[in-house]
């Protein structure tokens, strides 16, 4: 076997063996009534990530390894590492903070469901004003591939959409009832759910709503997409979580220590993981086929 082929074989190799070894999808999910957030892998087992600097948690962000929590009693945002230590993060321009969600250059936005604006911080926590039009008790928020974002507006159950400049336009105004958690797929389709009527709606990028889930559901708040495309939905009334597959078949993922599940955030292995173990263990493969060559000789 040529050089070029042997390399191209153990990589392949590699590729086989290091899904095994890849980082699993984890899910952090902030629980009401208990203060805390919890994490879940992803047999659905549960665990408390964090219980410090927390009231009434709502709105979770994930951004270069460390989680951001809302705490919609007393106005602030706590920063947490991969160990759950908790710091203080933002502490102004928060008024009853519940969604939150970063934009691609790593700037944070906070729904301020108690006076109707959208607060964005910088990565030093330093904060301003983004929007305070077309919003009415605004709730989840999200941002699609072009950098626009999205609120929920729970009191006036339509979905409002912001430019990066943060000119505001309406998206949505039908099939909601109290929308809450917002996620979107990687085809740019955005999922609602609908606390007031126990549904999740899906539109696509034009605004045009379907049906996508109405079983499983009580008072339904976070969304969030795992790795595989399949959806999961905090239900703050039942207890639990719910996942759905991609055409909507339901079923109960986890239940253990949730108290009034709020928002959910889905931490997916990055891409270079899978990469970067391959060519570990096709390198370590190289290396003892060397070995090995050189002792026979």
């Amino acid at each position: 076997m040529k050089s070029s082929s042997k390399v191209s074989y153990l990589v392949s190799t590699a590729l086989l063996f290091c899904g095994s070894l890849a980082q699993a999808d984890k899910f952090y999910v902030s629980s009401a009534v208990n203060n805390i957030v919890e994490v879940f892998g992803p047999s659905g087992s549960g665990s408390v990530f964090a219980n410090s600097g927390l009231n009434n948690p709502e709105g979770i962000a994930f951004r270069n390894g460390l989680f951001y929590v809302a705490n919609f009693n007393d106005n602030t945002i706590y920063k947490y590492d991969s160990a759950g230590n908790a710091t203080l993060f933002a502490s102004t321009g928060l008024d009853r903070p519940i969604g939150l969600a970063f934009d691609a250059s790593g700037n944070l936005y906070a729904a301020n469901f108690g006076n109707n604006t959208i607060e964005k911080f910088t990565s030093a926590g330093t904060p301003s004003l983004f929007a305070n039009s077309g919003l009415s008790g605004p709730y989840g928020l999200a941002f699609d591939a072009l950098g626009n974002l999205y609120a929920a507006n729970g009191s006036a159950s339509t979905i409002e959409k912001f430019s990066p400049a943060g000119t505001p336009s309406l998206f949505a105004n039908s099939g909601m009832n109290s929308p809450s958690g917002l996620a979107f797929d990687t085809s740019g389709n955005l999922y609602v759910a609908n606390a007031g009527i126990n549904t999740i709606r899906k539109f696509d990028p034009l605004g045009n709503g379907s049906l996508f889930a109405n079983s499983l559901l009580n008072n339904p708040i976070g969304l969030a997409f795992d790795s595989s495309g399949f959806l999961y939905a905090a239900n703050q009334s039942n207890n639990n979580v719910v996942k759905y597959d991609p055409s909507g078949n339901g079923s109960v993922f986890a239940t253990s220590s949730l108290s009034q599940p709020q928002f959910i955030v889905a931490v997916v292995p990055e891409p270079s993981t899978t990469a970067m173990t391959a060519l570990a263990i096709a390198a370590w493969l190289l290396k003892r086929r060397s070995q090995r060559v050189q002792k026979s000789a």
